[in-house]
């Protein structure tokens, strides 16, 4: 009922991971892809870290975080952590090797990621960001951690803004394709070679009794009404 932050980019056109047209037939259907057993444990892993990570931020940040959602108008956002005056955000990623190239070379954060941490902006009015990515082993011990602070992005929210609501007329208009089953064929029951031995002008060997029975068989399981 709410158009989410994590859907920001690829409303935006700028997710890695689904595009616009997925995301508009997914909203309009209410049809989502299966998550298979392996794309759930990336899921398992990110929600551990993410968790794992909360304590280093409160550090951080200086105050404790709490999970939740929360909604203005038509848009809603989850966050990985706020402080209870919702001053301060936490969005945490599974650190990888296109984030560590950003941090390793002080690079701007890729817009997918601006995207969404501006949407969370909009909704809870949080003044700044702590955008975190790391890693940890299977015993919760941490094995690489990057961070850094966002600002609010003026012009990154009215692009948000403007492409909801072109989002919102282009889904109100959405058809999704009709999807056409094709026809199977049938299997065929295949007739034996006919064989004919001769010496001569005697036949010595033939199977034309066996073949002739095949062929009646045949002709009988045929649909006359197709």
């Amino acid at each position: 009922t709410h158009f989410n932050a994590s859907d920001a980019p690829a409303m935006l056109g700028l997710s890695k991971y689904k595009s616009r047209t997925q995301l508009i037939h997914e909203l309009a259907t209410g049809i989502t892809k299966d998550v298979d057993p392996a794309t759930q444990r990336l899921f398992d892993r990110g929600h551990r870290f993410e968790a794992l990570a909360r304590p280093l931020a409160e550090e951080i940040i200086g105050k404790k975080l709490y999970p939740g959602v929360g909604s203005d108008g038509n848009f809603s956002a989850s966050f990985d952590g706020l402080t209870m005056c919702e001053t301060v955000n936490f969005e945490h990623k599974t650190l990888n090797a296109e984030l560590r190239r950003v941090f390793d070379s002080d690079l701007p954060l890729p817009e997918m990621y601006t995207s969404q941490i501006e949407q969370q902006h909009m909704v809870s009015g949080a003044e700044k960001t702590l955008f975190m990515a790391s890693e940890w082993d299977d015993d919760g011990n941490l094995i690489e951690e990057h961070h850094c602070w966002c600002e609010p992005d003026l012009a990154m929210r009215e692009r948000i803004l403007s492409g909801w609501a072109q989002f919102e007329k282009d889904l109100a208009e959405y058809v999704p394709a009709e999807v056409v089953v094709a026809p199977v064929a049938e299997t065929t029951e295949s007739l034996p070679a006919l064989s004919i031995q001769t010496s001569g002008a005697i036949s010595i060997q033939s199977n034309l009794a066996i073949f002739g029975q095949k062929l009646s068989d045949f002709v009988g399981q045929l649909n006359l009404k197709p």
